[in-house]
């Protein structure tokens, strides 16, 4: 060990000369730190949820808020002006009452506007191998700040 240490440097944790490169250097960065982009004034920042049946209603209701809250949902730091919540078969009661629970909570300042659909799903038969389509209902949301949900 002391003829490594003559060196000026000790053995690193695998067996490699150290020669300090762990120190703390001194005097100012090598470049100094970068700002944030400004916010675009692009289009409105739009979410989608997809609502389950699984999924706890409060805690959905609860990240529904977050996102339509002040400062939440946009990774530029703006609000979400748009919400679209999708429920498909067995969720679409629970997607239903979602986006009134969140219009009761924003005491009418949500507007909202449903559009309903089928989705055909391959289902696959046992003995035959041959597959068999099958329609299930869905449902979508959109969740609005301003008037025209358009």
């Amino acid at each position: 060990m002391g003829f490594y240490r003559s060196l000026g440097g000790s053995m690193g944790p695998y067996g490699a000369l150290d020669r300090g490169y762990g120190r703390r250097r001194r005097g100012p960065a090598p470049h100094p730190p970068s700002l944030p982009p400004p916010p675009s004034s692009g289009p409105a920042p739009i979410a989608d949820v997809f609502v389950t049946s699984r999924t706890d209603f409060r805690a959905q209701l609860r990240r529904c808020q977050r996102l339509l809250g002040a400062g939440g949902g946009s990774a530029m730091g703006r609000p979400t002006t748009e919400l679209r919540l999708h429920g498909l078969g067995l969720a679409v009661p629970r997607t239903i009452n979602l986006a009134l629970q969140l219009q009761a909570a924003a005491h009418g300042a949500l507007w909202l506007h449903a559009s309903t659909s089928s989705v055909e799903e391959e289902e696959e038969e046992e003995e035959g191998g041959a597959h068999r389509g099958r329609h299930n209902s869905a449902i979508h949301i959109r969740v609005c700040r301003e008037a025209p949900c358009a």
